[in-house]
């Protein structure tokens, strides 16, 4: 029997004696059972028993917290609730409907809380906490005053579609400590305004994920507006095409020190950049699949691609395509055989140009800046340059491919010299052949499917 269905059997046998010895109303004339207890003789009224504005629910005494609907008119004038320690909380199927000033609930320490839409019409700001299981419908009207969400230490099997709408005018949503196994397409629609009149973004303003595992986010399971978006230290398996979407964003993206497995180039997207500081930061992360067209470091828009390690990537066109404002030093690749790892370093073809540095200087400098994993401490240009020597991939039957001897101009170019090298019966050819190509290499790079 699962968890759930315990607790639901055992409420229904409390429910069915709290019923009959608490039926009574307190202080019933001729009563000859308990009194009924309202909700502020179970738990921490402040400042009074009459219009309490703040009430602490702290279930040290009983697993079970029942709010009967003659405790909603009690909780008409609350600010603040919290709920922490039960067992079972049991609310009014309407929700707190009275309850127009409760602003700010917190949920903490309980192994089940169901959230069901409506559940508290006014609310501004949610924190669940030590919770290990979490089921969140939606906020149904709360969804046009809601500002702050925070979850900690706390798991959810899924996120539903609408269970944040762009009606919301959020200043920050926080996953800490968070375990989720799917966001369904829909789940967080999520629209980041401005405090006062200004309509000003603190730094900390959008969505964040620290320290968190999700498991699955399908396609526009998360989308973004204005606010910053932060994912930090977490594992994200599966980015189905168009995960997350990242629309006006002011307050740019930054994924650092997480692990990510299945996904492809849009799964992380941004359009619409607005603000200087809207930058992209890509460091620290392992990534098992890295797509060689990842939209984030396509754009036109300052990004660090840095200190990643990548386990699959075609890099030849993950290289040449990365945006003309992206810095890539300092990743590490694993560097063998597989032409979908390996490609730009040509296991079939080696393109003029590519061993002459001042043919594309800054392409040059990705060789330079990056390693492979293995031979340790070996930079890409010199494990292209083991790979020509045949010390490493023996085999690999690599051929230098010559350019035209005519040139742009059609005037003959000027011979390089005939030394050649034997390798495993292919030709490679000389530096000074590759240096007469200068002239067409890089619209040459430019135009060949590199595979």
């Amino acid at each position: 029997m699962t968890t759930r269905r315990k607790l639901l059997l055992l409420t229904v046998t409390f429910l069915a004696f709290y019923g009959t010895a608490g039926a009574q109303p307190r202080g019933s004339a001729g009563s000859s059972g308990p009194a009924v207890r309202s909700i502020c003789d179970i738990c921490a009224c402040a400042p009074d028993n009459v219009r309490p504005v703040t009430v602490n629910c702290t279930c040290t005494k009983t697993k079970l917290l029942i709010v009967r609907d003659e405790d909603a008119a009690l909780l008409s004038s609350v600010q603040d609730l919290t709920l922490a320690s039960c067992g079972f909380v049991s609310l009014p199927s309407s929700g707190l409907s009275a309850s127009t000033s409760l602003a700010r609930v917190t949920v903490r320490d309980m192994k089940l809380f169901h959230y069901t839409a409506g559940l508290f019409p006014a609310l501004e700001s949610l924190t669940v906490e030590n919770v290990d299981e979490l089921v969140l419908d939606g906020f149904g009207t709360a969804n046009r005053t809601l500002r702050h969400l925070t979850l900690r230490r706390t798991a959810v099997v899924k996120l539903v579609k609408g269970t944040v709408t762009t009606a919301a005018p959020l200043r920050r949503v926080l996953f800490d400590r968070v375990d989720v196994d799917e966001i369904e397409s829909g789940a967080l629609d999520m629209s980041f305004a401005g405090d006062g009149d200004s309509g000003q973004l603190a730094a900390a303003d959008g969505f964040t994920v620290v320290n968190s595992t999700i498991k699955s986010v399908q396609s526009s399971g998360v989308a973004v507006r204005s606010g910053a978006v932060r994912i930090l230290n977490s594992t994200l398996d599966n980015l189905a095409p168009g995960a997350v979407v990242v629309d006006d964003a002011r307050r740019g993206v930054r994924l650092s020190g997480n692990r990510l497995g299945s996904m492809v180039g849009d799964s992380l997207s941004a359009m619409q950049w607005d603000g200087g500081d809207a930058s992209v930061r890509v460091d620290g992360n392992e990534f098992r699949a890295l797509p060689a067209d990842m939209q984030l470091l396509r754009s036109e828009r300052p990004a660090d691609f840095v200190g990643n390690y990548v386990d699959n990537v075609d890099l030849g066109p993950f290289l040449f395509g990365l945006g003309p404002a992206v810095r890539a030093a300092g990743n590490l690749f694993t560097c063998d055989c597989d032409p979908r790892r390996i490609s730009v370093l040509k296991l079939n073809k080696v393109f003029p140009g590519l061993l002459q540095p001042d043919v594309d200087t800054r392409f040059a400098g990705l060789l330079a800046d990056n390693y492979c994993r293995q031979p340790a401490n070996t930079t890409l240009a010199g494990y292209r340059d083991l790979l020509v020597r045949e010390i490493v991939c023996e085999g690999a039957n690599v051929t230098a491919v010559q350019p035209s001897l005519e040139s742009p101009t059609g005037r003959p170019q000027p011979s390089g010299g005939d030394t050649a090298a034997q390798n495993r019966g292919n030709a490679v050819a000389t530096a000074a052949a590759y240096a007469s190509a200068a002239a067409v290499v890089t619209s040459f790079l430019l135009r060949t499917v590199i595979c």
